[in-house]
């Protein structure tokens, strides 16, 4: 690994988290051809993440009408609840990733660790699909394999993203400072 990408896989913090997570392995034909993957050309953002960019933008107006109006915020806001549960039961409906493969991981901003079946090679470039909770914001990205140990029956292996939009970097990195408040909050509880 070359120094710079420890460097950067140290600026971002790690938390430990349960995601929807796969993955497959991308063969060196298959990156030559595909020439890496291009967001825009293999899926379109997903609901959930267009709902959380949405969010973002819209809790700066929500402060604003708050402080002038706060009848008409808990109105807002229970409109929100509403359009939430909605898209959360269409896309947990309809993704059989989110069904199937939730597990613990450790994630950053720069990488992530989880459980697989069959060993992998440190090296090995693979394309992984993870789906946060609650938010069920949908990531794609593909990764170097940094290590790959045996863990019981299972191996843990830990990868680098090489290719994370930037707008899905800052949905992660959104991701992980509300489950650290969280986690916080709980245990100040």
């Amino acid at each position: 690994m070359s120094q710079d990408a420890g460097q950067e896989r140290r600026r971002f913090f790690r938390i430990d988290d349960e995601v929807a997570i796969s993955y497959r392995v991308i063969s060196n034909d298959e990156m030559t051809k595909a020439d890496g993957l291009k967001r825009n050309e293999v899926e379109p953002a997903s609901l959930a993440n267009e709902l959380e960019k949405m969010n973002e933008i819209s809790r700066i107006h929500f402060r604003h009408v708050e402080k002038e109006s706060p009848e008409v915020a808990r109105y807002f806001s229970f409109i929100e609840s509403k359009i939430d549960l909605l898209a959360h039961h269409i896309i947990m409906g309809t993704d059989e990733l989110f069904v199937k493969t939730i597990q613990p991981v450790n994630i950053s901003a720069s990488g992530v660790s989880f459980s697989v079946n069959n060993a992998l090679n440190a090296g090995d470039t693979v394309e992984i699909k993870f789906i946060l909770t609650p938010s069920l914001t949908s990531i794609k990205t593909l990764s170097r394999v940094i290590s790959c140990e045996p863990e019981g029956d299972q191996f843990k292996v830990a990868v680098e993203y090489s290719q994370l939009s930037d707008e899905d970097r800052d949905l992660l990195i959104r991701h992980i400072v509300k489950k650290q408040m969280n986690d916080m909050r709980e245990q100040s509880d």
